[in-house]
């Protein structure tokens, strides 16, 4: 039996005259959403509607018999809303497209491609939660501000010896510092602390030279707690030039100061949301063209290993190919993963059968004046994620524990059932309250600064010496971690420990179960197989894999050329293995074409970059299966036998 993480509920708002395309729209929203929506068709029904009730987000068609999408988006911004808008239309023309865009909507999508849908809301959501808060934080600074211009300050006077001669009795007291203190020493004047003594020293030299001094001061009350103070102070001298006193106008700025941080990192934030966002894009851009290449160099190396003799001279030149390309494909998933555009395959699995059978792998890694200790909650929950990936978080985070520990240290790994609830989501922008199984790697090491701790996540950004890291362990655990519905956070005491936690989402143990090792009979077939791939290497290597193993093979390197083949041979062929991204038509949407002539065709998918038009939404049978490339030719004839079999639980 299959679990899903517990859906969240979804309000939607459909602007759109037809109750059949609506009901395409609710059934795959609901694969991941508890959705409750009304539909709409014209300008007077939207605007009873928008006034009725609050809606997460707007899903409008392009043209309708008497309004568009359009005329949804003017009258949306109008009427003041900045719920998010996107346009699902069943064709649309590039110019239409950009207009849309240009006019307000948030995205646009075709009705034959509604696997977009999903992501695209869950994009628009999380950047709704950034718009929100941003608008809160900057109202309440313009509330501060009218606050602060609005309200009298306070007025210190001290005598020679810095005791209080008059304070305006409405305002709270401040300690003054006297004329009979040595110039030259460490000021000590509403000293916190907190303030490097450099800051001190220049108040002190400005009064003490007759200049008025301007600034913001961190101070401290008498129970520790510390505040801010925006002061201006000069001192009072007499006829013969000798300091009698000081005399000091302040505001409390704590609020203001404790809300342009809040809004400083917000923005800082978004900014790395942005940016990560924008590279990610970029690895995408370039992972399905080089992982075509790859899969060519890889596969045909393999083939040439698997032919060669094991005394040919020619041998070990071909294995460093093949290395080179291994290294190449690495590189290439990490990047995806950190983008969070590689496809996961996510089965239901307890986090402390993965780590302990992992341990004499990870012992290897450390040095030996490191020890490494495991605290495993025995009644850990289950969660459902990509093993593999998960597997590659723990080396990551573990190396850089390693790293963190030049002299010698500890690491423990850990794990625990948490319940993150609203102080912790308020506290942790990105995070979502609910029932999680955290993992986490603690280290005594050197720790981290603060500047460093906001970095850490970003890729290629490393403290290593030039030669010694890549700078992607930490971001491909990010964007692992993110696109498996979770949350990842870092602490860190500079000189003395680090610890990252991981919080995946909890599922119904029931849902749990050992996975039993079944015995493989060899690879061979004789099955008929479509392969459909638009890169003429990848197609023709992939076509010479199958025949060698016992397969008939049809080729096709165009949708329209596998829709004629099937067409002709749909009675005979037993798997359909297609790529993903391909022009004219993408690999889903022509598989469903097939699949009602023949709704119980196997189909096996082949990409390096999904861009969102599969998920593991689309693969809901036992019917269905994917493979990453670069591939190698064992691994394809084998996820092949695999579904041919029955074998894959995807």
């Amino acid at each position: 039996m299959t679990v899903a993480v517990n859906p969240s509920s979804l309000r939607v708002l459909i602007i759109d005259d037809s109750p059949f395309d609506t009901e395409l729209i609710i059934r795959e929203l609901n694969s991941c959403f508890i959705t409750h929506f009304r539909r709409v068709d014209t300008a007077e029904e939207m605007l009873d509607a928008l006034a009725s009730a609050t809606w997460d987000i707007v899903i409008s068609d392009y043209v309708m018999p008497s309004f568009s999408g359009l005329n949804a988006i003017a009258l949306l911004r109008k009427e003041g809303y900045t719920t998010p808008l996107i346009v699902v239309s069943g064709k649309i023309e590039d110019e239409a497209a950009v207009e849309t865009m240009r006019a307000g909507a948030n995205d646009y999508i075709l009705k034959d491609n509604l696997a977009r849908l999903v992501p695209a809301i869950r994009r628009e959501l999380e950047e709704s939660e950034v718009r929100r808060q941003k608008m809160k934080v900057e109202d309440e600074l313009r509330k501060l501000s009218h606050a602060v211009e609005q309200s009298p300050v306070s007025i210190i006077i001290t005598d020679q010896n810095g005791t209080i001669e008059y304070v305006n009795p409405k305002f709270t007291q401040v300690t003054g510092y006297g004329a009979n203190e040595a110039i030259g020493q460490t000021p000590r004047i509403l000293k916190s602390g907190n303030m490097p003594d450099s800051e001190y020293r220049r108040l002190w030299e400005t009064i003490t030279s007759g200049r008025e001094w301007h600034g913001d001061i961190i101070n401290k009350k008498k129970n520790g707690d510390l505040f801010w103070e925006r002061a201006s102070i000069s001192a009072i001298k007499d006829a013969e030039g000798v300091i009698t006193h000081f005399v000091g106008v302040k505001e409390d700025i704590s609020e203001q100061r404790r809300t342009e941080l809040a809004h400083k990192q917000a923005m800082n934030q978004l900014r790395q949301a942005q940016k990560m966002e924008a590279i990610g894009q970029l690895a995408g851009g370039i992972a399905h063209d080089f992982n075509n290449l790859l899969t060519v160099i890889n596969g045909y190396s393999t083939m040439l290993l698997h032919e060669m003799p094991v005394d040919d001279p020619f041998r070990s030149e071909v294995n460093e190919i093949l290395k080179a390309g291994e290294r190449a494909a690495d590189l290439t998933h990490q990047l995806l993963a950190f983008s969070r555009r590689q496809m996961l395959e996510p089965k239901v699995i307890n986090i402390n059968h993965l780590v302990r059978n992992m341990e004499k792998m990870l012992k290897r890694l450390i040095r030996e004046n490191i020890v490494m200790h495991t605290s495993l909650y025995e009644q850990l929950g289950v969660v459902k994620v990509d093993p593999g990936q998960v597997e590659q978080i723990i080396m990551n985070l573990l190396v850089n524990a390693r790293d963190a520990l030049g002299n010698g240290g500890t690491i423990t790994i850990e794990t625990a059932d948490v319940y993150l609830d609203k102080t912790f989501v308020n506290e942790n922008p990105g995070a979502v309250e609910g029932k999680y199984v955290m993992l986490a790697v603690h280290d005594n090491g050197e720790g981290m600064t603060e500047e460093t701790r906001r970095k850490i996540f970003e890729p290629f950004f490393t403290t290593k010496g030039q030669g010694k890291g890549t700078g992607l362990g930490l971001a491909t655990a990010y964007g692992i971690v993110k696109q498996s519905g979770g949350y990842i956070q870092v602490t860190s005491e500079l000189g003395q420990w680090t610890s990252f936690r991981v919080y995946f989402p909890r599922v119904d143990s029931e849902a749990w179960q050992e996975e039993a090792v079944s015995s493989r009979e060899g690879p061979k077939g004789n099955e008929t197989i479509l392969v459909i791939e638009d890169e003429i290497g990848v197609l023709n290597l992939t076509a010479h894999t199958l025949k060698r193993s016992g397969y008939e093979v049809l080729q096709a390197s165009s949708p329209t050329e596998a829709s004629r083949i099937f067409s002709a041979d749909h009675h005979r062929i037993d798997l359909v293995l297609s790529d993903v991204i391909m022009p004219e038509k993408n690999g889903p949407t022509l598989v469903r074409e097939f699949r009602e002539k023949r709704p119980d065709l196997k189909i096996i998918f082949m990409s390096g970059y999904t861009d969102d038009t599969i998920s593991s939404q689309n693969i809901v049978d036992e019917h269905t299966a994917f493979i990453n490339k670069p591939f190698t030719p064992d691994v394809l004839v084998e996820r092949v036998r695999d579904i041919l079999e029955g074998r894959l639980n995807i």
